[in-house]
């Protein structure tokens, strides 16, 4: 059985900015992307069989000004929904964020309307992976974990091997084979600007994504197969 959490903690700073001038909002939103593999035993509790990080943070800054309807709820979400379209989501977890971020933004704005402010968004999703057993599959799950679960980073050898994958998108091309976005940043990888690294597993991520990734874990974070040396 599998499930996906979403977590969204808010925080903010009150910014006192140009008073001759409306104050403006700055969000930042930031994205955790976890996996967790969970066993469910007879008793009915709980245990937790492996957890990490599919892909490095990804942060997002936006400038909001009090004109965009920060006062009111439904106009504020209408605009965040704008903001918000370009990330890689799907449209229930997108409405979702909108509404917690829009409730928070609305309640500061009339609590300190002459203020700037910069808010955080930290948004915890994680794809929880149950699994209902017995005591005997609990043994022979806990006794693989030591073999996939936090491998070291990539060497400097497999990297300067991947360095020979590198391409770039050709602009206007539909025949790339490219998803629209790169899975660690969640940005476009058809621009054409950025390199690219094709893995050995032919998942295509931003290099810089990629290699960032690599020297915390040896890993593809699209499929988890191990990078060969």
């Amino acid at each position: 059985m599998s499930a996906r959490r979403v977590d969204v903690k808010l925080n903010s700073t009150a910014m006192l900015l140009n008073p001759l001038q409306p104050p403006i909002f700055f969000l930042e939103v930031r994205f955790h992307f976890n996996y967790r593999k969970l066993l469910r035993n007879l008793e009915g509790d709980l245990i937790e069989i492996e957890a990490y990080p599919v892909a490095p943070t990804s942060s997002f800054f936006f400038k909001i000004h009090s004109h965009d309807d920060l006062f009111s709820q439904q106009p504020c979400k209408r605009h965040l929904d704008y903001l918000f379209s370009s990330f890689n989501l799907d449209d229930a977890l997108r409405d979702f964020l909108a509404y917690r971020i829009a409730c928070f933004l609305v309640f500061i704005a009339n609590k300190q309307p002459f203020l700037g402010c910069h808010v955080v968004a930290d948004t915890d999703i994680t794809d929880e992976h149950l699994i209902v057993g017995d005591p005997i599959d609990l043994t022979m799950i806990i006794d693989e974990v030591p073999q996939e679960v936090v491998p070291g980073g990539a060497s400097s050898s497999t990297l300067n091997k991947l360095k020979k994958r590198r391409f770039f998108a050709k602009k206007g091309r539909d025949g790339d084979g490219l998803s629209d976005n790169c899975a660690i940043c969640l940005e476009g990888l058809s621009s054409g600007r950025d390199a690219l690294i094709k893995m050995t597993c032919d998942h295509v991520f931003h290099e810089k994504c990629i290699f960032r990734w690599l020297k915390v874990q040896n890993l593809c974070p699209t499929c988890r197969r191990p990078v060969q040396d």
